[in-house]
Order: C-alpha cells, then structure tokens, then sequence
C-alpha cells in the first residue's frame, strides 16, 4: 500500500573525528551477565561510536545531536539489530549468523553473542565479518536455538531498527511485526530510484551513514562491526523519525481500514 512519499533530510557532511578512527579496531570485552561490551579508551569515548558534539542546543526539546527529545519510557521502546554471517556448506556460499548485536536507543549494547552455526563453518567471510576460528576459542559461543530464544526475548515488545532486516531475521529463524519494524533499506527517503523506471531501490548502509550521519562505517578493506551498524541504524532512524512515524501511522491506519471493510463484506457475504 503506497504511503505519501516524502523528501529526504540533508545533513551537512562532516569529517569523521580522530577518536572514531582511533577506536575502530578495539575489541569487545564481556561483562558479567556474559555479552560482550565495548572498551573505551581514557578519554571515555567507546569504540565504533563517535561521541555527542560539544555544541550548544538548538533547543529545549532538542539533544545535541539535533534530534527531539523523547523521554526515557519512549526510547525504552526502540532497539536495533545487526548480524554477521558466515558460510555454510560448499564454497560457504550459503549463509548462516555467526554473532548477533543489539543496542538500545543510545547505543548501549544489550545483547552482543557469537553463535555456533549448526552447520560446519566452511568460510568465515573475516574480510567482511571480522569473526575468525580463533574467535570462537575466546568466546563463549551459543548455539542458534538458544540465541533465538534470546533474541526473541529482546524484541518482545520493541520497535526493531535496523538495515535490510529481512536478511538477519530469516538468518535467525524469527519475524517480527511489520508495525513494530523501521527498516532503513525499505525507508522510501532513504532509497534510490533504480535506472529510469522509477523503481526505488535500497542503498548502501555506508552510503546512507556518509551523507545523512558524516560518519564512516564499513570502510573498504575494513571487516564490518556489528556494533557500528546497529548504532548507524538507529542513528539514521532517529534523523527522520518524525516523518517516519507519520508514514508509519497512515499504513497502519489504512491496513486497519481496508481490514474492517474486508470483514464488513464476509458479513454480508455470509448473510445473502
């Protein structure tokens, strides 16, 4: 069902700062409940995350990034998801979740595991999704029935952020409602129109972070942090969440609609 289309928010470009270059590579570390978490140097800044600019508000209802300010209770409601894969069966050219991150509205980590595929590993794809053998020696991997459940439990209840979540989720063996979904691949804004046929097709994540967020993620010869893209997910969802869950609001609103009407016409149906 098509919704208003609606223009796309331009973010002035900014370099990235040395911090976020500095932390790229550090590594995750457990805390106690058994996830991992992201050292911070001593400056205090984390790894794969820039931190807030030291400009003043543009507002009372304003953060520093820009963004309106939401309360405590409404940004419990939001999480966002990022997977890595691996290969599975010849050639590994089939895929299957290798760890799986979650971060909340403020980029705090709140779910962050490496699974046992339940198939051999035949191609750890590491130039992509940094994951090695020696990974799973360091790390206490679960295997992929567990993680669902975790998982699962995580999302119960949330509005999921995420790019292209159809591929994770399929991965993991889970859905989630279409309502409580923000997928930044799918958002019409964020998209591009495909040659001249007017189709829109979805664009890049690093691409996407680059123009909307100045912010590099997914840099070339660079494996990919799962951590980085879930924060750059829920980052871009909240450039744009105002017009977002106004779009949001109409398709729920007419799928209701064309609901009722679809259950009026079995009434009658059934009654001639």
């Amino acid at each position: 069902m098509a919704a208003p289309k609606e223009e796309n928010e331009n973010v002035t470009n900014k370099k990235s700062s040395p911090a976020r270059k500095r932390n790229r590579n550090r590594r995750p570390r457990k805390n106690s409940s058994g996830d991992l978490s992201i050292e911070s140097d001593s400056s205090g800044s984390s790894s794969g995350r820039s931190q807030p600019s030291s400009r003043s508000l543009k507002g009372k209802n304003e953060n520093r990034k820009g963004h309106p300010e939401i309360s405590l209770e409404e940004k419990s409601r939001y999480v966002a998801l990022d997977c890595e894969m691996v290969g599975v069966g010849e050639n590994g050219n089939q895929s299957a979740v290798a760890r799986v991150t979650i971060v909340d509205w403020d980029g705090n980590i709140v779910f962050d595991r490496y699974v046992n595929p339940d198939r051999e590993i035949t191609d750890y794809r590491t130039f992509v999704s940094g994951i090695t053998a020696n990974d799973y020696v360091h790390h206490d991997a679960i295997d992929l029935e567990s993680c669902r459940k975790l998982v699962q439990d995580h999302l119960k209840g949330k509005i999921l952020v995420g790019h292209a979540l159809k591929n994770d989720l399929h991965a993991l063996g889970i859905s989630h409602d279409w309502q409580a979904t923000r997928d930044t691949a799918k958002y019409e804004p964020f998209m591009k129109t495909r040659f001249d046929d007017g189709v829109l097709w979805p664009r890049r994540l690093r691409d996407l972070a680059s123009e909307k967020l100045s912010r590099e993620i997914q840099v070339p010869g660079a494996p990919h942090s799962p951590y980085e893209d879930a924060v750059a997910a829920m980052d871009l969802y909240k450039t744009a969440r105002n017009k977002w869950e106004k779009v949001m609001d109409y398709k729920i609103k007419k799928t209701a609609e064309i609901q009722k009407q679809r259950q009026v016409l079995l009434v009658a149906s059934a009654a001639a």
